[in-house]
């Protein structure tokens, strides 16, 4: 080992010129063959070879969704037919108990929220304006019950409420 490596010395600290170990170099080489060929395949230098996209993958993922919530979602109900079933307007009443006497009233005379056995409506005392109402909320202080109830337990509470013989 009389092999003579330049050597370097600065303030004290002696420097030996070593080169990197093998797997080092294989390593560093590998990384930049994997990131040339990321490049080529993925997007980044153009669309890439495997077509991949954020966006196609977000679509792809969207509709698995609608098409496994699809199935899911309850049966809607005929606002009309509705209106005049007595099993519906009863289902009706038990969702109006749960989730919406806290601010009605049990009696839907009236509490935080406005009486709604009376003729007088903020917003509307159609069934139409009634469903709407609960849907989308109202700007004095009635949630959306949209995504809690849905479509078909809306419309229970809707029958429900015009029920009461304050609806139009």
């Amino acid at each position: 080992m009389s092999e003579e490596r330049e050597m370097h010395v600065f303030d004290g600290i002696e420097e030996h010129d070593n080169p990197p170990p093998t797997w080092f170099n294989l390593l560093f080489i590998g990384t930049i063959v994997w990131g040339i060929g990321y490049l080529i395949l993925m997007p980044g230098i153009g669309p890439g070879l495997l077509g991949w996209s954020q966006n196609k993958q977000y679509d792809a993922e969207v509709a698995s969704a609608k098409e496994r919530f699809a199935k899911a979602a309850p049966a809607t109900i005929d606002l009309a037919a509705a209106m005049n079933d007595p099993l519906v307007v009863a289902d009706g009443k038990k969702i109006f108990a749960s989730s919406c006497a806290a601010c009605h009233g049990p009696e839907a005379k009236g509490a935080i929220g406005p009486n709604l056995t009376d003729a007088e409506w903020l917003y509307g005392g159609t069934a139409e304006e009634i469903v709407h109402t609960v849907t989308k909320g109202a700007p004095k202080g009635m949630p959306a019950w949209e995504s809690q109830l849905g479509a078909a337990n809306i419309t229970k509470v809707a029958a429900f409420v015009h029920s009461l013989g304050g609806g139009l």
